[in-house]
């Protein structure tokens, strides 16, 4: 039997999920069209000066839905200029996520749970430290997971499928802000349109991209960074699903021992078929504040909100080109994206008013 690959030193795990749980998909009645308008790279966005091309603030969300919290007008503060990535004379090639490079693609997913775990309060970072990070190598799926094994022992899993769709969403959105181009809108069309459930992630055809913007050293720079940042929103919040206590098994004792991709399936029709909506909240926002506390650390590029924005907006988009059908199970086990971006920027914004200072700035949410 193949065992799931250990991301980094981390040993494997045999698994119970109690983290993000599945259940159906809840669409909201009206969904913006993703990506509208991409301004070139380093223009400025409404409400953050000299943010480099992220998507500002959707319109048209949903009507309020239970224990999400409003959004606050007025605490949106201008953010820094960021600098430009620096220009290297030659072209970039082999760049590993032009290639989708699958190891090099966990081994970054591992240095940025590190980064993220390093950035946590030291009680919540001594419940986390030591869990194994696992990479789950089933074909077509898409997520990513805290869960506890059949001994009560806590671990976390991401799947090589949502670490090559956020390598796609960061390449292509890279090439956008950079060149001016639609190239994930194009993605998002290819996906809707011929991508099956269980089956291989899509990979556009060569020549997708023109070889010398897919090769070119400011986008190459960019995608990293996008690609990094998305993780950082992702695991932050598996993450959070741990050190809050949503899984009930994350004590500092260690973790779990090891995993196979049947134990996996297992633990996944286990799952209970409603989401905890209040834990899902508090995850978020526990994940948007770990990202930003590890990227305040950074000396090069400082994280943001933005990565999570980006991902969010993409399957939100994935879902109104596919209303009738359910690709990933990223779709099925996460509250629906136009949901959690009013999240998501609450607290980043709260997060920047406050220095930081305020780590969960939801009524009752906390650990």
């Amino acid at each position: 039997m193949n065992l799931l690959r250990p991301i980094g030193a981390l040993v494997l795990a045999l698994g119970l999920i109690a983290g993000c749980e599945r259940g159906s998909s809840r669409r909201p009645a009206s969904q913006p069209t993703y990506g509208q308008g991409y301004p070139p790279y380093g223009a400025p966005q409404q409400g953050y000066p000299q943010q480099p091309g992220y998507p500002p603030q959707q319109p048209g969300y949903p009507p309020q839905q239970p224990g999400y919290p409003p959004q606050q007008p007025g605490t949106t503060p201008a953010q820094p200029t960021l600098p430009a990535p620096s220009v290297p004379a030659l072209p970039v090639l082999n760049d590993p996520i032009n290639d989708i490079n699958l190891g090099w693609l966990q081994s970054e997913a591992g240095v940025v749970m590190g980064a993220l775990i390093g950035a946590l309060p030291p009680a919540a970072q001594q419940k986390v430290r030591g869990i194994p990070f696992i990479a789950d190598p089933t074909i077509g799926e898409v997520n990513a997971f805290a869960g506890c094994d059949d001994q009560r022992m806590p671990f976390m899993a991401i799947t090589d499928g949502l670490l090559e769709i956020q390598a796609q969403i960061a390449q292509f959105k890279a090439t956008d802000e950079i060149f001016g181009t639609r190239k994930l809108d194009e993605f998002l069309r290819l996906l809707a349109q011929h991508q099956r459930p269980g089956q291989p992630i899509l990979r556009p055809p060569a020549g997708f991209i023109d070889p010398l913007q897919h090769t070119d050293a400011r986008k190459v720079e960019r995608q990293r960074q996008l690609y990094h940042e998305q993780l950082a929103f992702v695991l932050g919040h598996e993450l959070g699903h741990h050190h809050l206590g949503h899984t009930g098994c994350a004590n500092g004792q260690g973790g779990s021992r090891g995993v196979s991709p049947a134990d996996l399936g297992r633990m996944l029709s286990r799952a209970l078929p409603v989401f905890n909506q209040p834990n899902e909240i508090a995850a978020d926002v526990a994940g948007v504040n770990n990202l930003l506390s590890a990227g305040a650390r950074r000396q090069d590029y400082r994280w943001t909100e933005g990565g999570a924005m980006l991902t969010l907006g993409f399957f939100a988009s994935l879902d109104q080109l596919t209303p009738a059908a359910i690709l990933f199970a990223f779709e099925q086990t996460h509250p629906h994206p136009l949901l959690r971006q009013p999240v998501v920027q609450q607290t980043a914004n709260t997060f920047r008013l406050t220095g930081g200072a305020t780590a969960f700035p939801f009524p009752g949410f906390g650990g």
